[in-house]
């Protein structure tokens, strides 16, 4: 009897640890990455808004408004700041066209700024930025940086190319049970991201580490983001506060909070969506900068947008319109002139008999 018993705790002891190393064992780092593709590209559209507050060791404190729409290849965004709006959109007049409009002062005193149109990416690189909300999260970058060029392919086969092949390992975020993959580019930063171990599609941080040499010595960077998220209809997750911080040398020199409003997700989206239409400070009469290395949909005469498409501005009408304009203040100068004379005229008159 004591020997059975024996022979099956010796059994116990030699299993038990190879089931916990089995359970315990890290999963491929290529094959999460898949899977946060798969859970980021199932988000198709949506509409969200982000309050966005930044505070830099070096500027003020200053808080952005956006409102994102997006649908496969088509985005549009509409920020705030300092009660100054800015529009982008891409694919919002034909496929590979990106728009640009702002509420900003025009640089000639009696100007109008205009909607202007660029081919793909030719866009100047100030008003480059079009973020991708089904990214935010999964890269450490801010809202400005999660630039749309960034492809889906960031969490796809393309990882073949990185120089160090990503390696789970066990880790801890926000009290959370997570994998943690480390990778590198071949020619940049050492990255990593924080997944939970229950369900590997959801990012809960992201991580950047590279150095730089400033004045003779190497700073270290450090840029973070940490993502608080929900599940949308119990099927991907979608964040819904973002936390960015970057530390230099250790120090944390600027952090931002980005708390996220979900409208709407994979649920149709208006029709005028992502058309000039769309816009919602865009007006009409708004002069049209060509910028396309098609055909213009007038072939001469400026183009503005008369709130429905881009039309030629008839000179013309809009010289006969002034011109009416004129006439009419013209005649109703001459009327009151009029006016005048014959009530003179009627007083003296009036003395005249009375006396």
């Amino acid at each position: 009897m004591i020997k059975n018993h024996l022979i099956v705790l010796g059994i116990a002891v030699f299993v038990l640890p190879c089931r916990l190393s089995i359970a315990e064992a890290p999963p491929d780092g290529m094959d999460i990455f898949a899977k946060i593709m798969q859970s980021r590209l199932q988000l198709e559209r949506g509409h969200i808004s982000i309050e966005t507050r930044y505070s830099d060791t070096t500027v003020k404190s200053l808080q952005k408004n956006w409102d994102i729409w997006f649908d496969g290849a088509k985005i549009r965004s509409e920020v705030t700041l300092d009660g100054i709006s800015d529009a982008l959109c891409l694919d919002c007049y034909d496929k590979m066209t990106r728009l640009h409009y702002t509420t900003r002062k025009p640089p000639e005193p009696d100007g109008k700024m205009a909607l202007a149109f660029y081919d793909g990416y030719e866009m100047p690189s100030v008003i480059f930025y079009i973020p991708d909300p089904r990214w935010f999260g999964g890269l450490s970058l801010t809202i400005e940086a999660g630039q749309y060029q960034f492809p889906a392919e960031m969490y796809g086969s393309k990882r073949e190319k990185y120089a160090v092949s990503p390696i789970a390992v066990s880790d801890s975020v926000q009290n959370i049970d997570c994998w943690r993959i480390d990778y590198k580019l071949p020619k940049g930063p050492t990255q990593a991201v924080w997944v939970d171990k229950s369900d590997v599609s959801r990012v809960l941080r992201a991580e950047s580490c590279f150095t730089v040499e400033e004045a003779g010595q190497t700073v270290e960077f450090v840029d973070g983001v940490d993502s608080e998220t929900e599940k949308y209809q119990d099927k991907t997750w979608f964040p819904n506060k973002l936390t960015y911080r970057r530390t230099e040398d250790g120090k944390e020199t600027m952090s931002a909070i980005a708390n996220i409003t979900l409208h709407s997700l994979n649920e149709p989206l208006p029709a005028d969506t992502f058309s000039p239409k769309g816009i919602r400070f865009l007006k009409p009469n708004t002069p049209v900068e060509w910028n396309l290395d098609r055909d213009r949909p007038v072939a001469k005469g400026q183009l503005i947008w008369d709130g429905n498409e881009v039309v030629a501005l008839d000179e013309f009408r809009q010289m006969m319109r002034e011109s009416t304009r004129f006439s009419s203040f013209r005649v109703f100068i001459i009327l009151l002139g009029i006016a005048f004379i014959c009530l003179g005229i009627g007083l003296k008159l009036h003395k005249r008999f009375s006396a």
